[in-house]
């Protein structure tokens, strides 16, 4: 809130006027209170002043202000701050490249969307479903369809997988199913089933809407063994029915 990021910065002067030694861990704190208030600007006002002061950066502080950027809509400076940790050897997390690729998804940057996704697949294959909302609705923002499908098929086998019961099937829906739920079926291939939801559709809704229209046209069931906490992707297991 606007209240946390002031005292945050608040107790930073008096630590100053105290003479009370600042560390890592103090600023990181500030820094995440400025991305939760939405001040980009402070939080990279912050990261100057540590560097003034030799205050060392780390992974938290410099996530913490990409994230700012990121809610802020500055995608470039949210760019900025990656190759600064690059080149200041500061490593980057799963969550460093989730916020820079969301960030680049609200400003229409969809090329700098996949490029980010491409190196968080490389570096944390484990958690490249986090973005991969971020990245199709960046691809469908620009009509670029043909590459968020691309996307799409590469990450079938992680996305949606068959159980051994079900390995191996095809799904054949047809698309006015989902129309008629609200729905717009993006593609449908073995191993996958990509479904794109409208802002107003909760991730809850959407897994019990396609969950009824597979089991009741596919002969599936739909089992989540996951959740993403976005509200524009999900993961789910796919089992067949007995």
């Amino acid at each position: 809130s606007g209240g946390e990021w002031a005292r945050a910065l608040a107790l930073l002067v008096e630590m100053a006027c105290a003479c009370v030694k600042t560390d890592t861990i103090t600023y990181s704190a500030a820094v995440s209170a400025c991305a939760s208030g939405g001040e980009w600007a402070r939080a990279l006002g912050l990261l100057v002043e540590m560097a003034s002061v030799r205050v060392e950066l780390n992974t938290i502080t410099c996530s913490a202000a990409v994230n700012a950027c990121a809610k802020g809509g500055e995608w470039a400076k949210a760019l900025g701050i990656m190759l600064d940790m690059s080149s200041a050897r500061v490593d980057s997390c799963s969550k460093t490249y989730k916020a820079a690729i969301s960030a680049c998804e609200q400003g229409q940057s969809w090329q700098h969307s996949l490029a980010l996704y491409s190196e968080l697949a490389s570096r944390f294959p484990e958690a490249e479903g986090m973005a991969l909302g971020s990245v199709v609705n960046a691809c469908r923002v620009a009509n670029a369809w043909t590459l968020a499908c691309v996307v799409l098929h590469e990450e079938r086998s992680r996305w949606l997988t068959l159980d051994r019961r079900s390995d191996g099937a095809t799904l054949d829906l047809p698309p006015q199913s989902f129309r008629e739920a609200g729905l717009h079926l993006l593609m449908q291939r073995r191993g996958l089933l990509a479904v794109l939801k409208g802002p107003d559709i909760t991730t809850e809704s959407l897994v019990e809407q396609v969950r009824e229209i597979v089991r009741h046209l596919g002969g599936l069931d739909l089992t989540p063994v996951s959740r993403l906490d976005l509200p524009t992707s999900g993961k789910w297991g796919c089992s067949q029915q007995s």
